[in-house]
């Protein structure tokens, strides 16, 4: 089988399963990998690579997908920049210290979010970091703070949970367009996705530009 199309199915993943369950135009897909692939020699035809694509598929086991529609549903994307992520070890005392931080948060202009792990817990806010970090003497206990973050906010509808692969579209979205993601969280029907402040616009236009169309695709 051609490297080339091994490499180019598993960097998009769900561009494969979609393959598998008929949903692409594999001519289609094989012009689009003779154009952009780099590794591919000028002799290499879209009729070969389209039999590569077709041997490739065939080996594969299918998984049944549901369609989804961001279209009909009314998302907001809302950002907030200037977020620290600190983390910390997740103990009684820890606990107990965090909670402290976020009640006396609470009642400030400043935003401020906890998440809790088996292991870890983590405060999301913007409260400027040398004056948290003070707090209570809590630069002694975090293992690791980042700073210069920004997030997006969306309302995610949780019926969209049932949805196969749902996540995974707008991680490897945010990856194709080369934006490292900091953190992901889901809170109830709400995403939290943490990127930095210079990727943050970015970050919404390309969620902006998934989320208003519908997602199934049947031709490449």
């Amino acid at each position: 089988m051609s490297r080339t199309i091994q490499t180019y199915l598993r960097k998009y993943p769900l561009l494969a399963r979609y393959a598998r369950n008929g949903l692409v135009n594999l001519n289609a897909l094989a012009r689009l990998i003779r154009e952009i692939s780099k590794q591919t020699t000028d002799s290499a035809s879209v009729a070969a690579l389209g039999m590569n694509l077709r041997r490739y598929i065939a080996k594969t086991p299918k998984v049944s997908v549901m369609p989804f529609d961001f279209s009909k549903y009314s998302l907001q994307l809302i950002t907030r920049t200037n977020i620290h992520e600190i983390i910390l070890n997740k103990n009684l005392a820890n606990r107990n210290r965090c909670l402290e931080i976020i009640s006396e948060i609470s009642q400030t202009k400043y935003f401020v979010s906890i998440v809790e792990g088996e292991k870890e817990i983590v405060i999301m806010t913007d409260q400027p970091l040398k004056e948290l970090l003070k707090t209570k003497g809590l630069k002694k206990i975090v293992n690791h703070e980042t700073g210069n973050l920004g997030f997006i906010s969306v309302n995610f509808p949780i019926e969209l949970r049932d949805v196969p692969g749902i996540y995974g579209l707008i991680t490897s979205s945010l990856a194709e367009a080369e934006i490292s993601i900091h953190s992901f969280h889901t809170i109830g029907g709400e995403i939290l996705i943490l990127v930095k402040n210079e990727d943050l616009v970015h970050t919404q236009e390309v969620l902006q530009s998934l989320l208003v169309s519908t997602h199934r695709l049947e031709q490449v």
